[in-house]
């Protein structure tokens, strides 16, 4: 099963979108700076998941939180 995920910096006020097969691996990569995209800033907490039943599910969703209504979703369902 993929799941599409939201990361957060609180530090930075910065979000990464992605999607991943193992979590805690991934949020693990993320912290240890393995992740090009964001090994620049540290640390970053885990703050929404969605399961997906396929991989071009979790990029459907990855894409749709970039767009403004997915902002305002993330937004809502995470009380920023």
């Amino acid at each position: 099963m993929y799941y599409s995920y939201v990361i957060y910096n609180l530090e930075h006020n910065k979000f990464h979108y992605g999607f991943t097969v193992d979590l805690k691996q991934t949020e693990k990569a993320h912290n240890e700076g393995l992740i090009d995209e964001t090994k620049r800033i540290k640390p970053w907490s885990l703050v929404y998941q969605e399961p997906c039943g396929s991989k071009s599910q979790a990029i459907r969703r990855i894409r749709f939180y970039r767009t403004t209504a997915g902002q305002r979703f993330l937004k809502r369902m995470l009380n920023f």
